[in-house]
């Protein structure tokens, strides 16, 4: 099994699911266990009692209710959007307006009135700290992300 998630493997046990395309025979089961395998999660599926009828389902797709899903594939993490953000060493940069979604990691966009626009990499040497009870940001700008002939 390839999971498009990063839920704990014990959190698909007990989920009814249905098998796309539908093989000749069996078409639907319950996970009864998930365990770690050498090329990802190997799933003992109820109804599937041999290798034969594994062979059948391999490289097919398990589809599931969204109801049945667990919870912990709709949390999500909070919109930093309208953050203010706070460099610790130029001080106030401006409140977030939008996040750009790249491959490697997301760019908040920052909008003030000082810098103008700032786009900050939101990597680990850069993002210090998030507390959205506050709704701030603070961060560590890296050279070249500001244009103010002081580069720290």
């Amino acid at each position: 099994m390839r999971t498009l998630t990063d839920l704990p493997l014990d959190a698909y046990v007990g989920l009814h699911v249905w098998i796309a395309p539908p093989p000749p025979v069996f078409r639907e089961g319950d996970i009864d266990g998930v365990r770690p395998g050498p090329k990802g999660p190997l799933l003992s599926i109820s109804g599937v009692n041999d290798l034969s009828a594994a062979s059948t389902i391999a490289g097919r797709t398990l589809m599931a209710r969204p109801e049945d899903l667990p919870l912990e594939l709709f949390e999500r993490a909070p919109d930093p959007v309208g953050l203010r953000v706070h460099d610790v060493i130029r001080g106030p940069l401006g409140i977030v307006t939008d996040v750009i979604i790249t491959g490697a990691n997301d760019v908040w966009v920052i909008e003030g009135d000082t810098y103008g626009e700032v786009l900050i990499p939101i990597i680990d040497e850069v993002l210090l700290d998030v507390d959205f009870d506050e709704n701030e940001a603070t961060v560590r700008l890296l050279p070249g992300l500001i244009d103010d002939g002081d580069d720290v």
